[in-house]
């Protein structure tokens, strides 16, 4: 390059403070892209984490509010509208930390339900309220939507998150779940259900939650403050420090945010009164609550990471089969069998779980234990079956005691004319001893029939239990029968009929000394009486080594006429328990064949 004389050529030092300066401001820049694209980011993982939020709740409550209507169809209570369960559900969603409000509209723009804040039945939605479930009623496909709202004079920020309300239905009319679920079109009150679902479908019902979204606007802000200061320092110690430092903490605060979402939804699911199991789309379980492991009896460690055919009862592991096995909801009771003796009877929902493309991507399983309810129903029928036979039981004995008499009263007329030691002397004489037998039958039959007449005092146990044992000892020894007893620890006052409870007693006595009667001679021959105190409860525990009785026979001892005795009328337990359950205790039996057989008399201490 030539210059003129006396004219200085310019260097590139010359240059170098513009060449910095538009260096430094193109890093600025790119640096400022980089950050207000991170910035954004983060606004649009904060929308996706809150909408996550916002649909976790809207399951929970319609998942909550199929449940009641359910709980609901199977009790006997009297049926409680929709919207006195979904208040009471919307009230304990709105509880929830971050959740400003949660209510239904219908396709008017009118709150239906609402819950978080004052919301007056039949009120129109505000307008920003409006505008995002506009968006549910006029887009075609639109399943979901969101919308930010920065109310500018009080400088808050509200996140809206909407989609349509689906109103819980019983399965089993119009499809579904393979015809299950059908048992409730006899109820009562299945009418009034189907009657105001429909009409709430009707209504072409949207769900609304607002979530607060002032927690993450500040830090938001701060943040971009703090990054423009950062962009001045970060030109000045090197551009590539500083982006590494900004992209680093753009991914920790996403992190940090999909934390708290996940720990909110954790919490949600491991308070959820029913048990819960969720597999991924290689059918292995990847989440299960507490619930779950108590009905199921596993541990929490034990089932995570296993598949359910590996570890899980045929039942239960049969709705869990993955993909190929069904599609959408089915719905079963079963009854599981954890030993010989014991087993639960439980509810399963399986749902399968598919991804925003359509994929599948695992399963859910609800389980609900419905054991207690179901030996309350057993309990209920036995009652009723009891009171039946009650009534006809009655009313033939009244028949036929009068010509008992007659019959009894010819035979000892008969008896008179035949001389002692003849052949028709023996006759007449049998048919009046039948008589009474059968009087006597007939009196028992009366005795379980009729209302018991209870004259209760404070005794105590012990007497009770060692004379009743003076009553039978001595025909115990003359089986070779040892009665042991050890009760004497502990003294113990009941409230009861004195002369019903030694009835029960003898009778349980008397039934141990008859099975020991047919046991080996070369068996020990043993009745145990224990006495033991639990809470507010006394127990008293009959113990024989006779024979036993079979699995088949224990589920029917209690019956009314079941025996296996060839002289029993088989009416001595079902006495026996009638008045045990008037004195408001219980009796229960177990028995393992050939080793042993225990009754176990529970009642109330006095006070």
């Amino acid at each position: 390059m030539w210059k003129k004389k006396g004219q200085r050529q310019n260097t590139l030092l010359d240059y170098s403070p513009w060449i910095l300066s538009i260096a430094c401001l193109l890093l600025l820049v790119l640096l400022a892209f980089f950050a207000v694209t991170n910035f954004q980011r983060e606004k649009e993982l904060i929308s996706e984490s809150l909408e996550q939020k916002g649909l976790t709740i809207m399951r929970f409550v319609g998942s909550s509010a199929r449940e009641a209507v359910r709980a609901n169809m199977r009790s006997s209570s009297s049926w409680q509208k929709w919207d006195v369960h979904m208040q009471d559900i919307l009230n304990l969603a709105a509880e929830q930390p971050g959740v400003n409000a949660v209510l239904i509209t219908d396709d008017n723009r009118k709150v239906l339900l609402g819950a978080g804040k004052s919301f007056a039945e039949g009120a129109m939605l505000s307008k920003d309220e409006m505008a995002v479930a506009s968006e549910i009623y006029q887009e075609k496909g639109v399943l979901l939507a969101s919308r930010l709202i920065q109310d500018a004079g009080n400088n808050n920020s509200r996140f809206l998150v909407a989609t349509k309300y689906l109103p819980p239905m019983l399965m089993g009319n119009g499809g579904g779940s393979r015809g299950r679920g059908g048992r409730f079109s006899h109820h009562p009150h299945y009418k009034s259900m189907k009657d105001e679902m429909g009409r709430l479908k009707d209504l072409n019902p949207v769900f609304i939650v607002e979530l607060d979204f002032d927690q993450f606007d500040t830090p938001l802000k701060r943040q971009f403050l703090q990054i423009v200061l950062q962009l001045i320092i970060i030109v000045l110690v090197g551009v590539g420090g500083g982006l590494s430092f900004l992209t680093l903490r753009g991914l920790k605060g996403s992190e940090r945010n999909l934390g708290n979402v996940r720990a909110f939804t954790d919490s949600m699911v491991s308070s959820l009164p029913v048990g819960l199991l969720a597999t991924d789309s290689e059918g292995v379980i990847q989440v299960c609550n507490g619930a779950a492991c108590t009905i199921l009896e596993k541990e929490k460690n034990i089932l995570l990471g296993e598949k359910p055919v590996q570890i899980l009862h045929a039942e239960v592991s049969e709705m869990l089969a993955g993909e190929l096995s069904k599609e959408g909801e089915i719905e079963a009771e079963v009854i599981l069998q954890f030993t010989e003796n014991r087993q639960k009877a439980v509810h399963l929902v399986s749902r399968s779980v598919v991804d925003n493309k359509g994929n599948f991507s695992g399963e859910v399983l609800l389980i609900r234990d419905l054991t207690e309810l179901k030996d309350l129903e057993k309990l209920l029928h036995r009652n009723e079956r009891f009171a039946a036979l009650g009534k006809m039981a009655a009313g033939v004995a009244h028949e036929i005691r009068n010509p008992l008499s007659s019959i009894k009263g010819l035979a000892l007329l008969l008896k008179a004319h035949f001389e002692q030691g003849s052949l028709e002397y023996s006759n007449t004489d049998t048919l009046v001893k039948e008589v009474d037998r059968l009087n006597r039958s007939i009196g028992e039959l009366l005795d379980f029939a009729k209302p018991a007449q209870l004259i209760k005092e404070q005794l105590v146990v012990n007497d009770i239990i060692e004379k009743t044992i003076q009553l039978v000892e001595l025909d115990a020894k003359s089986y070779q029968i040892t009665i042991e007893n050890h009760c004497n620890q502990e003294r113990c006052t009941v409230h009861v009929d004195g002369d019903k409870l030694s009835q029960v007693l003898l009778n349980l006595f008397l039934n141990g000394i008859q099975a020991l009667t047919t046991v080996a001679e070369d068996k020990s021959k043993v009745i145990a009486v224990h006495l033991k105190r639990e809470n507010d409860l006394v127990q008293i525990c009959i113990r024989d080594s006779g024979e036993g009785v079979t699995p088949q026979n224990l589920k029917k001892v209690f019956d009314p006429y079941f025996t296996t005795k060839n002289d029993g009328t088989g009416l001595g337990l079902a006495l026996s328990a009638k008045i045990i359950e008037e004195h408001g205790g219980r009796i229960e039996i177990s028995s393992e064949p050939g080793v042993f057989t225990e009754v176990r008399v529970s009642l109330p201490l006095a006070p």
